[in-house]
């Protein structure tokens, strides 16, 4: 008898993790589209959907999938990115605070894959898709970035000079947890 209820309960407990482990969400990520939208420089971003693996940190696995770039699947329906494999480890971590993302990437500047990224056409494909991506989640209303924890840096390098007013000089605490 007591093996059966051995058995009994490990079955249950093995019931319970595997269900555990199945679950899953769904989150949006954007990427422009060239079915959607013609022309040399399209800054329009278009959703699709992916299933995850349930997670508390869900601003942080939207970006990690956002960085990976479009699956095959995604391409073959006009989706495209200069993000991809290359720059799939570009965040080094997403902070949340009222109402604000603080993301840090990693410094992948030299990469050639992202220079595209410091152009006007390139800067706005990808402000367009880490900002839609990340405000699709009720608590981001606002998105800044630092490379490296350095906010200066990730300005200087996208051309835009000046880090925005709201960062209070450049300054790189909230972008560490």
């Amino acid at each position: 008898m007591k093996t059966f209820a051995l058995m009994m309960l490990f079955l249950f407990i093995a019931t319970v993790a595997y269900g555990q482990a199945q679950q899953t969400m769904s989150i949006k990520l954007y990427f422009p589209n060239t079915k959607h939208d013609k022309g040399e420089c399209a800054v329009k971003v278009h959703p699709v959907s992916r299933t995850i693996p349930k997670t508390a940190v869900v601003a942080g696995a939207a970006l990690e999938q956002l960085f990976a770039g479009p699956t095959s699947e995604e391409k073959a329906k006009g989706f495209y990115s200069d993000f991809s494999e290359a720059t799939k480890s570009f965040l080094i971590s997403v902070n949340v605070k009222n109402k604000v993302a603080y993301v840090n990437l990693r410094d992948l500047t030299s990469t050639t894959n992202i220079s595209n990224f410091t152009t006007s056409c390139g800067g706005s494909n990808f402000f367009g898709q880490v900002e839609k991506t990340l405000k699709q989640f009720p608590s981001i209303k606002r998105v800044f970035f630092a490379i490296e924890g350095d906010p200066s840096f990730f300005y200087d390098w996208m051309q835009i000079g000046e880090c925005p007013k709201e960062l209070k000089n450049c300054d790189a605490s909230n972008f560490i947890k």
